[in-house]
């Protein structure tokens, strides 16, 4: 019998054999649509139940493969676009086709020997959007119901009596077939042409082991045909509005577009809107509206009538729309965004209101311009603060291209600029125009004379194409872009400090920053104003005047520029003394840091995952639980539970020690890294 884990050699072969023989797009059916696969037919596929199993499984497929290096070699360089080609129809997109033959690759590397860690995410976060944005569990359904099938067929016959090609090729038809349980078969085309040829090289290998055990060509056509009619009949033609899904707007009514003024306006016809409202389920992620680029740099200014953002939030509830011009997009979410509390701004009804978005880009010399202005903003004599000057690093690159943003409200000839959305993070995507290093690049808000400030930066790939998404919790009139730098200090470099790689990756965001000598001080204790002032800057919260609340601070000082400490009080995430000072220049112990933190994760704008907590985790676990105080301790086991805080090696928590600088960069580190505001700091 073939066991599991792994499959044996012949095994793979077949399983290579069946797949190429039907261009496999046989298989591919499933993924396009699997929730019709029945559970009985997964059941078995645990070892497929996320990524990460997934990537266990297909690297030990890959490392025990000792497929024939001529046939392995064939499929390495196949032209997959062409060999799947023929079985789409005229509809189908290039981004579609290319979705499919890309899958095709990913599944054909696990048994040739090539795939790597990271593979299936990267086709995932490439390709989703032509896919029908399907959630990651059905991706690992479609290829837990063909291992499955294909298990199944094999462990029920003998190794050595029977052609495991032939079993393979059983087991996928019949994997095709169940795909078709809901009567979704149609005629789409009599006629199977493969041109490329390698690949008909590779067919004609194999078509001797399908003659010896009765499959013949025509078999294999028809079963082609079968696939590609459930593909085409789900997602192969065009949605509405088309393009590349049911999101993006392409042929048919579009938006109107006029040119002849200083800013380029954008409206939307009601029958593009009934289009795109027409194509919405309740799963559909974002509802993107595309404007070309102009080429004379021209502000793009596109209205949004209220009663169609409404509609969108009627039938896609959880839909952000995107408004894209020329690559840079504004994001803004529909779903957490109170169009009632819009319209009672202008005192009229929803469909007598827009909401205006407008992208401004900057010309290529005015990024220059930009560009240097930022250089002389880090390189300008230092503060007196140790938290404002950051040490000398190789320089400041941008990574995107910049551009302003507007919102605003209109209602005839009233218009109303939107500030912010409260606590509610808007997002704005770049797409990247050189590779970055992502432990190094950051979104940043510019004011005019190249002051900025660090805002949460993630990055994602669709498309093939690097994307920055940007979060803010306000519409400022800063310019915004994506910058790369390269920070260190002398007494951190080459390992000199254990939490090196934290420190220079949130140093080179411009989150902390080192001494006025250009050294960063890992073993200096933080006060409580510094850990304030950082966590502020590191979510980007929005300036609050100071309302002189507390008995010790004037408002004028380092760590309240712009608002930063009013902003962290405001918000929740800091708190005085009992005796109504701050004590600002106090050394913060570990209680006090793990209670702003568990507090900021508290904040609606982050969204925190609770379920993500570790809840085996106990305060019991440290030696020294009972010293944690009673206002501290619920904070301090949710930052245990969450991995941003540990113990010391003794096993004790140490509430009471004071925080050193080191240590303050790991556990803001982390902090964003859970809060998913920073990617993994590697």
């Amino acid at each position: 019998m073939v066991k599991k884990y792994p499959l044996s050699n012949k095994a793979v072969k077949a399983m290579i054999a069946a797949t190429i023989a039907f261009t496999p797009l046989a298989t591919t059916a499933l993924v396009f649509d699997a929730n019709q696969v029945e559970a009985a037919h997964v059941q078995n596929s645990a070892h497929f139940n996320s990524i990460s199993t997934f990537e266990k499984y297909a690297l030990k497929v890959r490392n025990d493969s000792n497929i024939d290096s001529e046939v392995a070699d064939a499929l390495d360089s196949l032209n997959w676009t062409a060999a799947v080609n023929p079985v789409f129809d005229t509809g189908a997109s290039a981004g579609q086709k290319a979705a499919v033959a890309a899958l095709l690759e990913l599944q054909t590397s696990i048994y040739t020997g090539t795939y790597e860690k990271g593979d299936l995410r990267t086709f995932i976060d490439d390709h989703k959007q032509y896919l029908g944005n399907l959630p990651d569990k059905d991706y690992i359904t479609y290829l837990g119901v063909v291992e499955e099938f294909a298990y199944d067929e094999i462990s029920n016959i003998a190794d050595d009596d029977v052609d495991y090609t032939h079993a393979i090729f059983n087991s996928i038809v019949n994997a095709v077939k169940e795909a078709d349980h809901k009567g979704i078969r149609q005629h789409v085309s009599d006629v199977l042409v493969i041109t490329d040829p390698k690949m008909k090289q590779v067919v004609s290998n194999i078509d001797g082991h399908f003659a010896a055990n009765g499959v013949t060509r025509a078999e294999l056509k028809t079963a082609m045909i079968f696939a590609g009619a459930a593909w085409l009949a789900n997602y192969g033609k065009p949605h509405s509005p088309g393009g590349g899904g049911p999101t993006d707007p392409g042929p048919g009514p579009g938006p109107v577009i006029d040119e002849s003024g200083p800013t380029v306006t954008v409206t939307l016809p009601s029958d593009f809107q009934e289009q795109i409202i027409a194509s919405l389920t309740a799963q559909t992620p974002k509802v993107v509206i595309t404007v070309p680029a102009n080429t004379d740099g021209k502000p793009v200014a596109v209205d949004i009538p209220g009663s169609f953002a409404a509609a969108i939030k009627s039938a896609a509830p959880n839909a952000d729309l995107v408004i894209n011009v020329g690559g840079t997009s504004y994001v803004l979410p529909l779903s957490q965004v109170s169009l009632a509390a819009l319209t009672a701004v202008l005192g009229g009804d929803l469909s007598q209101i827009s909401l205006r978005v407008t992208i401004d880009p900057l010309t290529d010399t005015e990024s220059k311009d930009l560009l240097a202005k930022m250089q002389a903003s880090v390189t300008a004599p230092a503060a007196a603060s140790s938290e404002t000057k950051a040490a000398a690093s190789t320089g400041i690159a941008l990574a995107a291209p910049a551009a302003k943003f507007k919102v605003e409200l209109v209602s005839g000839n009233k218009v109303t600029e939107i500030k912010t959305f409260g606590d509610i993070y808007v997002e704005r995507e770049f797409v990247l125009n050189k590779t970055v290093n992502k432990n190094r690049a950051t979104g940043v808000a510019v004011e005019a004379d190249g002051s900025f400030t660090s805002l949460p930066t993630t990055f994602k790939t669709e498309n093939g194409k690097r994307i920055a998404v940007v979060r803010a919790l306000a519409n400022s009139d800063e310019v915004y872009t994506v910058i790369e730098s390269n920070i260190t200090f002398p007494d951190v470099d080459n390992k000199k400090n254990w939490a090196e790689d934290y420190i220079e990756a949130l140093a080179s965001k411009y989150i902390i920053s080192g001494s006025t000598a250009g050294t960063y001080k890992p073993n200096d204790y933080m006060t409580r104003a510094q850990f304030a002032l950082l966590l502020s800057r590191s979510l980007g919260l929005p300036e609050v005047a100071y309302d002189n609340r507390f008995k010790d601070v004037k408002g004028d000082e380092w760590f309240n520029v712009n608002g930063a400490l009013m902003a962290a009080v405001k918000s929740g995430i800091v708190a005085g003394k009992a005796d109504g000072t701050f004590a600002p220049n106090a050394h913060i112990t570990r209680a006090e840091a793990a209670a702003m933190i568990g507090r900021a994760l508290n904040l609606k704008s982050i969204k925190f995952d609770s379920s993500k907590l570790n809840t085996a985790k106990k305060l019991t676990d440290f030696k020294d639980a009972k010293s944690i105080g009673a206002s501290t301790r619920a904070d301090v086991l949710k930052v245990y539970q969450a991995g941003i805080m540990s113990g010391a090696s003794n096993g004790t928590f140490q509430p009471n020690e004071f925080t050193k600088r080191d240590q303050m960069a790991r556990i803001l580190g982390e902090f964003l890294i859970k809060a998913n505001l920073i990617e993994n700091i590697k």
